[in-house]
């Protein structure tokens, strides 16, 4: 660890958060290389180990390669050109991985988006790219056959959970969903694409590493999606910094719990354990309250999954008699959780044997993923941890971009390696979030509240997207945080979880709602609605107290499993 510095006063400066890296950590070389060779660098001499473990059909890093390959020729077969840009859709599914890599080999740039997205979304996604090819989920073929001469797309590859499960299982997954009836123009089979590429030559492209590599979306609770563009050097600085302070040996598992069109899957939970010799558990359907069958199969050393997932552990069967003793890091990102929940999960994982309690970041697509991270002596519960050992950080204040203190909220900005090229096609956007500050660098304005420690450590504490105006008994136009209320009704014994919106209304602009899960004990009740009320009374200011309460079953979710508030908005 590095040693502790006089402090200038500025988080940005004094960088407090080095002492919990090594010297090697900071300093190091970051990697030169295309997102491929990086992979392929770190498990050439280990081709009898297993890469993943497809629902028990076990795939060795020879294995990978060859189908890498394969999948390289085909689209080279396919007329696919450098820095061509080709959709995937897919689900965790080995294909997947081998379309992303595949195309990173030949230079060209994979799109990544949701498998189910919806007919138009779909459409949308193919023509803002301009993709001619694209990779689909066969699900998703009855959706978009009849209209896909509307899209840019003069090929689509339809390729299915089945192509590479074991025998029995592909039985079984024939008789539960209908084989699509492909022809053979526009729409083909994944087995009939790897044909077509048999005897084509793959050519060695020297890939510049700073170029756009991948484009992964925004979950758009802010706005339509945006397409991230991100390089080779953006997702291996983010590999790299993720690993630098990861104990493991090579062949643990880490269990995928997301797809791969979100990058805190594809990058941290497949890419980056990938580059370390893991094998990943991949799961087309990742059910959270299966969790003790997947621990019981896989053994997993590490999972990175996000806060609803973990909450549902409570809901769990005689959870108690799971036997975790094979999980060393047990992670969530993507949103916070509520502290009281973070306590009863990091008992619950004691409780099971697992060998170290939750560990969590915050960050956003448009840095790859993660910018953030706790370590073990330093996870304050509600923490979001110290920031990556490439990336910097710094509060500002909203109105001058000015860095403030430790201890003062502001802002929270981040600079680094992982900062997306921008917003494809969308320069307007891109400079909206992006600035160039006074020390000349390009740093992300996030969007979250927060504030930074001495030590080095963040605390989000809201987000400035999520203001609602309205006034208060004095007439007064002033905001109202949803964060700030919805931690309040959470700290309530009935309350599992809670979201709140604002409401139009004439005299007071907006007047809070709050949309409340209760937990599976309580009895939804309109004196229990009176009780939220009053103890909210109790928390906030009387211009925050909620004036409606809706009971609600479940929370909406974005496909990213965050909150979805937009949702309820529409209710």
């Amino acid at each position: 660890m590095s040693e502790k510095s006089e402090l200038t006063g500025y988080p940005s400066i004094d960088k407090p958060w080095l002492k919990y890296y090594s010297e090697e950590a900071i300093n190091a070389p970051l990697p030169e290389c295309s997102i491929y060779e990086y992979m392929y660098e770190n498990n050439k001499d280990y081709p009898s180990d297993i890469a993943i473990n497809y629902m028990g059909r076990k795939i060795t890093y020879g294995e990978l390669f060859e189908s890498i390959d394969k999948t390289a020729a085909a689209f080279i077969k396919a007329g696919v050109k450098e820095k061509e840009i080709v959709t995937v859709a897919l689900p965790s599914i080995p294909e997947a991985l081998y379309c992303v890599y595949a195309l990173n080999k030949i230079g060209a740039v994979a799109n990544m988006i949701h498998p189910l997205a919806g007919k138009e979304e779909t459409l949308n996604y193919f023509n803002e790219v301009q993709s001619r090819i694209a990779v689909i989920f066969d699900v998703a073929y009855d959706a978009i056959v009849k209209d896909i001469g509307k899209s840019s797309v003069e090929k689509v590859i339809v390729a299915s959970p089945a192509d590479s499960l074991p025998m029995h299982l592909r039985v079984l997954y024939g008789l539960k969903v209908k084989k699509p009836n492909l022809n053979g123009k526009v729409f083909q089979s994944w087995k009939s694409f790897i044909q077509d590429g048999k005897e084509t030559a793959i050519p060695d492209v020297k890939k510049d590493c700073h170029e756009m590599a991948i484009i992964s979306h925004t979950g758009g609770t802010t706005g339509a999606p945006k397409g991230v563009m991100c390089s080779d050097n953006n997702v291996n600085a983010l590999i790299y910094q993720i690993i630098c302070n990861f104990e493991y040996h090579r062949q643990e598992t880490c269990l995928v719990v997301l797809p791969p069109f979100v990058n805190y899957s594809l990058v941290e939970s497949m890419m980056a354990t990938l580059c370390i010799g893991f094998k990943v558990a991949l799961i087309p359907k990742y059910e959270p309250l299966k969790l003790g069958e997947y621990i019981a199969k896989y053994k997993p050393y590490v999972i990175f999954s996000i806060p609803a997932y973990w909450e549902a552990v409570q809901r769990i069967k005689n959870i108690d008699s799971i036997d975790m003793s094979c999980l060393r890091y047990s992670i969530y990102g993507g949103e916070s959780m509520v502290p009281e929940t973070e306590i009863v999960i990091n008992n619950l994982l004691k409780k099971c044997g697992a060998r170290g309690q939750l560990l969590k970041g915050v960050g956003s697509t448009e840095l790859i993923a993660a910018a953030t991270s706790t370590y073990e002596g330093c996870n304050e519960i509600g923490s979001a941890g110290v920031p990556l050992s490439r990336m910097n950080c710094k509060i500002v204040d909203k109105e001058t971009d000015e860095e403030v203190s430790y201890n003062h909220k502001g802002e929270i900005c981040f600079t680094g390696p992982t900062l997306m090229l921008g917003y494809y096609n969308n320069k307007q956007a891109t400079d909206e979030i992006v600035k160039v500050h006074s020390d000349g660098k390009r740093w992300l304005h996030t969007g979250d509240i927060g504030y930074i420690t001495e030590d080095g450590v963040l605390f989000v504490t809201g987000r400035i997207k999520r203001i609602i105006m309205t006034k208060g008994e004095d007439g007064q136009v002033t905001k109202m945080f949803p964060d700030r209320i919805e931690k309040a009704i959470n700290k309530h014994p009935s309350v599992f979880l809670s979201c709140v919106i604002g409401i139009k209304d004439a005299d007071r602009i907006h007047f809070p709602k709050a949309f409340v899960e209760l937990k599976p004990e309580c009895e939804a009740t309109e004196e229990l609605k009176t009780e939220i009320i009053q103890h909210c009374r109790e928390e906030l200011p009387g211009y925050m107290v909620p004036v409606e309460i809706e009971y609600i079953s479940e929370m909406p979710r974005t496909s990213r499993g965050k909150v979805d508030y937009r949702a309820l908005e529409i209710i």
